[in-house]
């Protein structure tokens, strides 16, 4: 009988099972997610009330070690085990009953994949590491071999859209390797210059991920041969690519699940308890993460929400002035399928701004229809007071936060203390010709700081000399949200020689001579 685990919490729980699994994979079968112990136990777990979960504990009779595990619709739960005498692929239907199907010999394996053989027919494929070759076991038991690779093979990734496609890691030869499952052959290798460890392909087999035994993993986009080097907080044991760009991978020396974001050149994590360690992950059919905590005997489900800033961020205004531009976010899936019509609830510190409704919060919905589908966009924000003002969306429906952090807020400027010169002075035209440029000052308060709506003052000192437009020698321009300021176009008069322009500030004692020409 299944054992009982208690309801979760929250969207993100943590949920206990019978045994410390090292692998995990969702079979379509039952809708459960399978676990495989590191001695080649299997069992399954419930995702749904009363949260139950299985060991078929009597075993497959093989000893030894497994490390991965695969769900083939149709045809259960698959591992391989490695012992002393032997190794096997070993299979678990629904109902428990365990079949093996030995190799003639022993060799380790660190990865499983489910791609296809030049028939079109589906097949096991997995890495043999001493023995330089890859094993492909079909579903009645038939097991074939490829031909050596002499620098070695460690992990196999296929992605589910390309199967006659598999990627592989070399670590003797630092690269990553392609296997054509219908000529039978290895590629190029894509040549790293460290040793490779796990890979992963995403879906649509556009972009291809390799872990290393440091802190880096590097992605590989296909298409391109381009290759860009992430930097991680730990190094990476498992990794999984979902289909909307995104790479989440586990280490059990990590504590945390790691992730990279589409088009993000650093990597992320979501801690996991200090002692879990995480050591599998696999993605249910309702675009939630689940991943093996070997150190907890649990399974952690991770929010299949997300919620990403899609602009917004790196703003700058002052004290009392509004940000430039709102804040907008995208409500997805795990899986990036965008989500209409959720409450999104955007928030400032009480008392650091309100947005246009007065308040420190309020509530937008994310669009339901073509282009707008899962967006939500903010108000415009004033801040109230100086310094960081980091803005924060909620996603109400579910755990799924986005922040907005480098939003800066710099202090009310005070009163025009200055006039500053920027340009058009010192320019020279022929007599009744127009200048070129116009006389641009910037007016500063006391501390430096720019000062907007000041009243500035363009005054031509001799007579005659030249104009503005409509034949003033007088003319008043406020300062823009920089503070700068530009006179109108100035004409010369029919004389020559030299004549100044007075600029000047309200309510100050600083005032500038521009000198102009006419010859």
């Amino acid at each position: 009988m299944p054992s009982a685990a208690p309801p979760p919490l929250t969207d993100s729980d943590t949920f206990p099972i019978d045994a410390s699994a090292v692998d995990v994979a969702w079979h379509n079968d039952d809708q459960n997610v399978w676990f495989v112990t590191a001695q080649g136990l299997m069992g399954y777990f419930e995702p749904r009330s009363p949260w139950g979960n299985t060991v078929f504990s009597q075993g497959s009779g093989v000893t030894g070690t497994a490390n991965s595990l695969v769900s083939w619709t149709g045809h259960g739960a698959w591992t391989f085990i490695t012992g002393e005498q032997g190794s096997a692929f070993v299979k678990c239907m629904n109902d428990g009953q365990y079949q093996v199907y030995p190799l003639n010999g022993a060799t380790d394996c660190r990865s499983l994949a489910l791609g296809m053989n030049k028939q079109g027919r589906p097949q096991l494929v997995a890495p043999l590491i001493s023995w330089n070759q890859l094993a492909f076991i079909e579903a009645g038991g038939a097991v074939s071999y490829s031909m050596m690779y002499p620098d070695g093979l460690y992990a196999v990734s296929i992605a589910s859209q390309q199967r006659g496609r598999y990627w592989l890691t070399s670590p003797k030869g630092k690269a990553l390797v392609a296997y054509d499952a219908s000529t039978g052959t290895f590629g190029s290798p894509v040549l790293l210059g460290v040793e490779p460890r796990d890979v992963a392909a995403a879906p649509a087999g556009d972009v291809v991920w390799v872990a290393t035994k440091d802190k880096v993993i590097f992605k590989y986009t296909v298409d391109g041969g381009t290759l860009t080097r992430v930097e991680t907080p730990f190094a990476a044991n498992r990794m999984l690519a979902t289909a909307d760009g995104t790479l989440w991978f586990v280490s059990t020396a990590g504590d945390a699940v790691g992730y990279v974001l589409p088009d993000k050149g650093r990597a992320a994590t979501i801690p996991t308890g200090q002692g879990s360690r995480p050591s599998g992950l696999t993605m249910s059919a309702d675009s939630r993460l689940w991943i093996a905590l070997s150190g907890r005997k649990a399974l952690q489900r991770v929010s299949r929400y997300r919620l990403a800033a899609v602009s917004g961020d790196d703003q700058t205004t002052t004290v009392g002035q509004r940000f430039p531009k709102p804040f907008e976010v995208k409500a997805t899936l795990l899986d990036g399928t965008p989500v209409g019509g959720q409450k999104i609830e955007f928030s400032v510190e009480e008392g650091a701004g309100v947005f246009e409704n007065g308040e420190h919060t309020e509530i937008k919905h994310t669009g339901s229809q073509s282009e707008q589908l899962g967006f939500a966009t903010s108000s415009l924000l004033t801040p109230l007071k100086e310094g960081p003002c980091p803005v924060t969306a909620r996603w109400t429906e579910s755990d799924a936060v986005a922040s907005f952090t480098h939003l800066t807020v710099n202090p009310k400027p005070g009163q025009a203390d200055r006039v500053r010169y920027v340009s058009g002075a010192g320019q020279t035209v022929p007599p009744g010709k127009s200048f070129d440029n116009p006389m641009k000052v910037i007016v500063e308060d006391a501390k430096g700081n720019t000062v907007e709506g000041a009243q500035i003052t363009f005054r031509i000192l001799e007579e005659n000399m030249a104009s503005f437009p409509g034949g003033t020698d007088i003319v008043r321009v406020p300062s823009g949200p920089d503070g700068s300021a530009d006179s109108p176009v100035l004409t010369a008069g029919d004389k020559q020689g030299d004549f100044s322009v007075q600029v000047s500030v309200d309510d100050t004692w600083v005032s500038l001579l521009l000198r102009q020409n006419i010859t």
